[in-house]
């Protein structure tokens, strides 16, 4: 619930202005990007270029002293890639983009998974779409200029998550302005790899079929944890966006 209210206080303020870092990075277009790669890297007080923290804040995430850090670099079981512990605030990892959907609909990703009680896992995949609902106003380009901070411009949020049963796979469950997609399921498939495949177009008209499809740009992937009793984890290695 607590994941919910963090999106729709973000949709509340997404054009809120804030105070300008030194660095800025201006998002280009691309039919093909590697949203996550082998070469990225996440060290508290270095974040990559384009990458952004929502919900939470930077150094509790990334400190270790009583705790698992909620964001770190790990190797299992030969990939290295960035583990998303849950906390104790539900907080957002994402990296901005400017992808149109229909040009580049293919999603890919590794990920390896700690098991967890509850109906859905904690940490999840996120994507942020902008411009299928036909209420929102034009993107505009200093929209997609990142700053260090806060989520670029989105209508509509897709979570995509694991659950705990696999015959669950293939679900699209409401939550709130939320719409969550069960990729995978089941206590046997956790502590290991997995490399998945999703069509974002077949998705977003499940999801939103009254929707101007040809209009949605996707504006941010990454990760997002939810508070929750039953913490849980998950690794991811690869993320990649193409035609």
């Amino acid at each position: 619930m607590r994941l919910i209210l963090l999106f729709l206080s973000l949709l509340l303020s997404v054009t809120a202005c804030v105070s300008s870092p030194p660095k800025h990075l201006k998002i280009g277009t691309g039919s093909r990007i590697n949203v996550l790669d082998t070469h990225t890297r996440f060290y508290q007080n270095k974040m990559p270029l384009g990458w952004v923290i929502e919900g939470a804040d930077a150094d509790d995430l990334f400190n270790s002293t009583s705790h698992i850090p909620n964001i770190s670099m790990v190797r299992k079981d030969g990939f290295l890639g960035v583990h998303i512990q849950s906390a104790r605030e539900d907080f957002i990892l994402a990296r901005y983009l400017q992808a149109q959907m229909l040009v580049s609909p293919y999603l890919t990703w590794r990920w390896y998974v700690s098991e967890h009680k509850s109906q859905h896992h904690p940490v999840r995949l996120v994507i942020g779409f902008y411009g299928g609902d036909v209420k929102s106003p034009p993107l505009q380009a200093d929209q997609m200029v990142w700053q260090g901070e806060n989520l670029p411009p989105f209508d509509r949020i897709l979570a995509i998550g694991f659950d705990n049963y696999g015959l669950k796979r293939g679900n699209i469950y409401n939550m709130g302005k939320v719409k969550y997609y069960v990729q995978r399921g089941g206590i046997e498939q956790t502590n290991q790899w997995h490399f998945e495949a999703v069509d974002l177009s077949m998705l977003y008209k499940r999801a939103w079929p009254k929707d101007q499809t040809g209009n949605v740009v996707i504006t941010f992937i990454g990760m997002s944890a939810q508070s929750n009793i039953d913490v849980g984890g998950m690794t991811f290695a690869t993320i990649q966006l193409s035609r």
